[in-house]
């Protein structure tokens, strides 16, 4: 029996939050320049755009985070925001 996948894959994720992202921050760089450690502070990240960030992701995919859900370590790498974006899609 084949296991057909029913929810987006990681790289659909990872293009999906990429875009957020530089929509959130307002830049034009390029989405291959982000890489699982890119530091988004360094990407132009502050705490006005983090939460247009997050409406952003919740409304893409779909979720609702809970103040629980957040923490520092979430915006210091790429790679850590798409785990956990991608682990709410997956568990919903």
């Amino acid at each position: 029996m084949t296991h057909i996948p029913s929810g987006p894959t990681r790289d659909d994720i990872a293009a999906t939050v990429k875009a957020c992202l530089l929509s959130a921050v307002g830049s034009t760089m390029g989405t291959d320049l982000i890489v699982e450690d890119t530091n988004l502070f360094d990407a132009g990240i502050d705490s006005m755009n983090m939460t247009d960030l997050l409406l952003q992701l919740e409304q893409r995919f779909g979720f609702t985070l809970a103040p629980e859900d957040l923490s520092s370590d979430l915006f210091l790498r790429f790679g850590n925001l798409l785990s956990f974006v991608e682990s709410h899609v997956r568990r919903d």
